[in-house]
């Protein structure tokens, strides 16, 4: 008998393809998500004005807010700069899918933009850049010119809580960095799983939940190699293959 594939639900960005607009996800996410044994479908953000949304995102076990090349949207954390790099849809979806997850128990990993929604969504606040706080100091952001594989090597090390989820894994690793906006203040019921050597956070969780992780760096760009990386995704596709038994 084949093993069973649990259904995760892969969130989609809003992207101009061809000059025309389009819903994607990036092909790395889901080979990860299929890789570890999950059977990923894709969201288009329009699901979030679904009439029957809640019917529609009951058949996911699991759910996956990807990075991104948008920023969330300041007025959802109480902020009033001007932010050029918007996707107000995938705010909605987003936001949308974090309040079944914690509503259903559904496994919820978060990647980057889907850290900061995370932590947005339990009224956490954010950094729009982190390049502008005092005391930030590794490198967390990408060099634009150099070629994606180098981009996305790892840069600077995180440092593991004892108390948290990813204690199971270690006590530290190094990591990938491209992000603008980071964590300000944590969000309520959210635990700090892991921090940056200069303090900046990197990895969350949510206390009372079966599995709810969120991490700044990108651990699907080497999901296969990096153990870091297989850890979180094996424990994804683990928590939502009982989820389906549940």
């Amino acid at each position: 008998m084949p093993t069973y594939r649990p259904i995760i639900a892969i969130v989609s960005c809003h992207k101009m393809v061809d000059g025309q607009p389009a819903q994607a996800v990036y092909q790395k996410y889901i080979d990860a998500v299929h890789f570890y044994g999950g059977n990923p479908i894709l969201l288009p953000n329009t699901a979030a004005e679904s009439d029957n949304f809640d019917a529609l995102i009951a058949i996911a076990e699991g759910i996956l807010l990807t990075g991104s090349y948008s920023n969330v949207a300041p007025a959802r954390y109480g902020a009033s700069h001007i932010e050029e790099k918007q996707d107000l849809g995938r705010d909605e979806l987003s936001f949308k899918l974090l309040a079944h997850a914690e509503k259903a128990g559904t496994p919820l990993l978060a990647v980057c933009r889907g850290l900061q929604e995370m932590n947005v969504y339990f009224d956490g606040s954010l950094h729009p850049d982190w390049r502008e706080v005092e005391g930030f100091y590794e490198p967390h952001l990408e060099d634009n010119t150099q070629p994606l594989e180098v981009q996305y090597q790892p840069v600077h090390d995180v440092i593991i809580q004892p108390e948290g989820r990813l204690a199971a894994f270690g006590e530290k690793w190094h990591v990938n960095s491209l992000h603008k906006q980071a964590i300000n203040e944590v969000g309520k019921g959210l635990f700090v799983e892991a921090r940056a050597p200069d303090g900046l956070v990197e990895a969350i969780s949510l206390i009372k939940h079966p599995f709810m992780i969120g991490v700044q760096w990108h651990p699907e760009l080497n999901y296969a190699q990096d153990d870091l990386s297989k850890f979180l995704f094996k424990e994804f596709i683990h928590y939502a293959s009982k989820k389906h038994g549940s």
